[in-house]
């Protein structure tokens, strides 16, 4: 499999390879909540390993879990929603393509 160019070199190859199929579209948003939840887990830990904290820790986690929540929605929901959308218009693209060249090589 080829790497992809990065979006600012080539965005119509980019959208085409990144949301080329609807597993692809999945991968790439799982890997985003991924590394999102990850960055929400250091950041969990990190707090709470400060030292001369009164604040009980699950007081901590629950406050992460609380705050994260509008993270994880924004960060990850709009760029999948995104993705899938490039999937959607992609196909429909190609569609239409596929019918003005049978409706070209018809005539």
């Amino acid at each position: 499999m080829k790497w992809m160019n990065p979006l600012w070199r080539d965005p119509v190859g980019w959208s085409e390879k990144a949301a080329k199929t609807k597993l692809r579209v999945l991968v790439l948003t799982l890997i985003h909540l991924t590394s999102i939840l990850v960055g929400l887990a250091f950041l969990c830990i990190f707090i709470c390993s400060l030292p001369g904290l009164a604040v009980d820790r699950f007081d901590i986690v629950m406050a992460m879990v609380i705050g994260g929540l509008p993270i994880v929605c924004i960060s990850v929901t709009c760029p999948a929603m995104y993705l899938y959308a490039m999937h959607r218009l992609l196909k429909l693209l190609r569609e239409k393509d596929t019918q003005n060249k049978r409706s070209d090589g018809s005539s």
